[in-house]
């Protein structure tokens, strides 16, 4: 892995991260006070933003982790297989 890829693999571990303490950091606030406590629709609004903004993360990280892949091996023995089947 170069530097740079070191960079963006930083940058996604620590925007997760972010999300994660903006998340708890939400929660704490919604749950400390008794007349303004978090009901269950905003919980479930929150957890859905925090899965999707983490999520598309993760997406993009395993669409670049794909791309990367060298398939060639892969594609010779395919071909060869599928040769001797004929």
């Amino acid at each position: 892995m170069d530097e740079v890829e070191r960079d963006i693999a930083s940058y996604e571990l620590a925007e997760i991260e972010r999300l994660l303490k903006e998340f708890k950091e939400k929660f704490d606030t919604r749950t400390a006070d008794a007349d303004d406590f978090l009901n269950i629709s905003e919980m479930e609004l929150m957890w859905g933003e925090l899965q999707y903004k983490t999520n598309n993360i993760y997406s993009d990280m395993e669409r670049k982790m794909m791309s990367e892949v060298d398939e060639s091996d892969l594609i010779k023995k395919k071909n060869g297989n599928s040769n001797a089947k004929e």
